[in-house]
């Protein structure tokens, strides 16, 4: 038996190693995969290289909270929101706003502005490689790709810093002491077009609408989380190890026989002898349809508690006892126990009845035997 048990122990203990470098050979070799605009992106859609200067040139970080953490007054820093993944709520919003009021700038980067920070937008040309002619507002022309369908639509009260001949580009906004510049184009900070066309001239022609001290790069809108998560916390290979013994111990208790399940309590702990007698009675009665003398039999009970509780004489006739009945019950009109007490009888005197007469009077009895025994 011990022989057995120490092959059993060894072939787990091979089939756990397999596992681990199986594991880590899987994990080694797939290729990271990173979403678009991220700022930690190599990948041609991912903004990198534009983070990479910034860090070089700049004082810059990745802001990874939720808005309401965003620092407040005094600050003077810009802020990137570089094609939101999801549009924020309507608290988060407005929390974007305050920071924008006490004297920061959100500089936003979205192919549809729409639906943020109530801006408007409106279709314009279709989506080509070709570039496009872009003027400033002093007339400067630049070329861009704009791979957007939309323009943004400004206010009489905004501020349009780039545009084309269907529309806005980009446009300044007042909030309080800040500002929000909304641009339709953050494939101009992509790593695959920063460098194309005029793309970089446009970006710095931007950032200079704002006086700031420090950047910032909204990753809280990509996704990312308030908090490092397990998988970035711990390395890889001590994650595939603690999912290997995870497995281990479970195929270790399938092999002791442990059982996961509720706790069955023997029928022999909760079901005593006389609830047997009584449920084996009352279904012998049913079976033979014995009506008749499961009704007489329930009736006596109750005269047998009226005369305990109420002290109604066991020997007086159910028609005899229904003045004191009357002066007892409460739940039943004085008027029903007359009837009630009139028909009981006949119903008992009766050589039989059927099921329907028995339900129904087996329930009015009940009612009362409740009664007078919650008294």
């Amino acid at each position: 038996m011990q022989s057995s048990d120490k092959k059993t122990w060894l072939w787990l203990g091979v089939l756990l190693l397999l596992f681990i470098v199986a594991g880590y050979f899987l994990s080694s070799r797939q290729p990271a995969e990173y979403p678009g605009y991220v700022s930690e992106s190599p990948s041609p859609t991912g903004t990198k290289a534009f983070y990479t200067y910034l860090e070089e040139n700049a004082e810059v970080s990745r802001w990874e909270h939720e808005p309401d953490h965003l620092p407040g007054e005094d600050r003077g820093e810009l802020l990137f929101m570089i094609e939101p993944f999801f549009v924020p709520d309507q608290a988060q919003m407005d929390e974007y706003i305050r920071y924008m009021e006490s004297g920061n700038t959100i500089l936003l980067f979205k192919n549809n502005p729409e639906a943020m920070f109530d801006l408007g937008a409106a279709p314009g040309l279709a989506v080509t490689d070709e570039a496009t002619t872009v003027k400033d507002q002093y007339g400067e022309e630049y070329n861009a790709l704009i791979q957007s369908q939309m323009r943004v639509e400004d206010e009489d009260t905004d501020e349009v810093l780039l545009q084309d001949e269907t529309g806005v580009i980009a446009l300044k906004r007042s909030f309080g002491d800040g500002s929000l510049i909304a641009v339709n184009s953050p494939v101009w900070l992509a790593n695959e077009y920063i460098t194309d066309e005029a793309h970089v001239d446009l970006l710095f022609l931007l950032m200079q609408e704002a006086e700031y001290s420090s950047i910032l790069i909204d990753e809280y809108i990509h996704g990312a989380e308030s908090g490092p998560s397990v998988v970035s916390v711990y390395p890889q290979w001590m994650l595939v190890i603690a999912l290997q013994l995870s497995i281990l111990t479970l195929l270790w208790l399938i092999y002791k026989g442990k059982r996961f399940g509720p706790v069955r309590t023997p029928r022999e702990a909760m079901v005593r002898f006389s609830n047997e007698q009584t449920t084996a009675l009352a279904a012998w009665y049913q079976r033979g349809r014995r009506y008749q003398d499961s009704l007489r039999l329930q009736a006596d009970y109750v005269k047998l508690l009226l005369q305990e509780k109420w002290g109604i004489p066991y020997r007086r006739s159910w028609q005899e006892s229904a003045e004191l009945l009357k002066r007892k019950v409460e739940d039943i009109p004085a008027e029903e126990v007359g009837m009630f007490t009139l028909e009981l009888t006949k119903l008992l005197n009766k050589e039989s009845i059927n099921k329907q007469e028995y339900l129904a009077w087996s329930k009015k009895l009940d009612r009362l035997e409740r009664e007078v025994e919650e008294e």
